[in-house]
């Protein structure tokens, strides 16, 4: 495969303008000619990483109906305002959605953004790097971005998406940001096809020679798929800082970021789901340079409103707030570019125990909730919900 080379995006003061590549010292000389403020976080501050899938408003009219993206896409402006993240990935971008992110003050006060459309002419929708075919994964940043290119995911239309950034000024520390989305459902070919998909990321970005990580949507929804971690080496971010014997890093929980249990939404679009799986990951390269000063935590994981199913996303999104040295201030911390034994033994098992089972919904069960939600839809529809 071969990598696409892309440009990035920063709001001036009057529209997003095209940053065309360049070092972070280029960038510390150019910064007043652009007209807008350094973002890049104090000395000893923590970065912090994020990452959501924010569901698509793409899908059939009888689907829009039960996940009202138009809400949902105006508290993602909100949640990201509130989350506050040093940098963020986000999966099923479109027009829509990137158009509602340029529009929002926050974000144009302190991010670049890896993908982005001529607001003067909203109705063509043409986006500059391509990268929201149908819907597709974009990053933004705090942080200036060095370099961006996207890579083909092999078997599908979306790219994943890459950014070089610098964690720390003082000592130079490069490294990359992949925002990846891989192929959905438990089919057998597409657990396979998962597998590829990751590996093809990691084959174009071990040559670089410089730590990454790759985050988004990955879609494992069998435990045993944690091979993918442990045959790449990476660190899981979640287990990395809940599954460890090492307190406060072992309160061991699981960590479903599609919880049908939870998230009263899914079951409006999705009728009689049950699932829980951890689909999303946060995954660092062997050797980031890098320590969690707390647990991985999860954003996007309340109601909009507390009387109403509606849900930012039938995903919840994963942080982690990572410093580049440790000092007496961060007395807790985890590596996360060094694996925990009792961690590794765990993803381990899981990826051996290739006996789980897929969970299925009985008839009756199935029938009984598509004809409720039909009922509902019609309800809706009639104005009567």
């Amino acid at each position: 495969m071969a990598r696409r080379e892309l440009c990035s995006f920063r709001w001036n003061g009057t529209e997003w303008t095209t940053i065309t590549t360049y070092s972070n010292s280029e960038f510390d000389s150019k910064s007043s000619s652009i007209n807008h403020q350094n973002t890049m976080p104090a000395v000893n501050e923590p970065i912090r990483v994020a990452t959501l899938n924010i569901l698509a408003d793409c899908f059939p009219w009888f689907i829009e109906m039960a996940v009202r993206s138009t809400e949902r896409y105006e508290w993602l402006c909100e949640g990201i305002v509130n989350l506050n993240p040093t940098i963020i990935g986000l999966n099923e971008v479109t027009t829509n959605a990137l158009q509602k992110l340029q529009e929002c003050s926050f974000i144009r006060d302190n991010y670049f953004i890896t993908e982005s459309f001529d607001e003067n002419n909203i109705e063509m929708k043409n986006c500059t790097n391509g990268l929201l075919t149908h819907h597709g994964s974009i990053i933004l940043s705090k942080l200036p971005l060095l370099e961006v290119f996207a890579i083909p995911i092999s078997g599908s239309k979306r790219e994943a998406v890459v950014g070089k950034v610098e964690l720390d000024n003082n000592l130079k520390t490069s490294v990359y940001f992949c925002a990846a989305h891989t192929t959905h459902h438990r089919k057998p070919k597409n657990i396979e096809l998962r597998t590829q998909q990751i590996r093809g990321i990691v084959e174009i970005l071990e040559p670089l020679k410089l730590p990454f990580v790759i985050m988004g949507d990955l879609n494992l929804y069998y435990q045993f798929e944690d091979a993918i971690v442990i045959e790449n080496k990476f660190i899981d971010a979640w287990a990395q800082t809940h599954f460890s014997d090492i307190y406060p890093f072992n309160d061991k929980n699981e960590g479903y970021t599609f919880d049908a249990i939870k998230n009263t939404m899914i079951p409006y679009y999705s009728p009689g789901e049950i699932k829980q799986m951890r689909l999303d990951r946060i995954l660092f390269s062997n050797g980031f340079p890098a320590f969690a000063i707390a647990p991985c935590g999860m954003w996007a994981n309340e109601p909009i409103k507390s009387d109403n199913y509606l849900f930012p996303s039938d995903h919840f999104g994963l942080f982690i707030d990572l410093v580049t040295n440790v000092t007496d201030i961060n007395k807790s911390t985890i590596s996360v570019g060094e694996p925990d034994p009792s961690v590794e033994e765990i993803l381990r098992r899981n990826a051996q125990n290739t006996d789980e089972k897929e969970i299925r919904f009985g008839l009756v069960r199935r029938t009984g909730a598509l004809v409720s939600h039909i009922g509902w839809l019609g309800a809706t529809a009639l104005g009567l919900k």
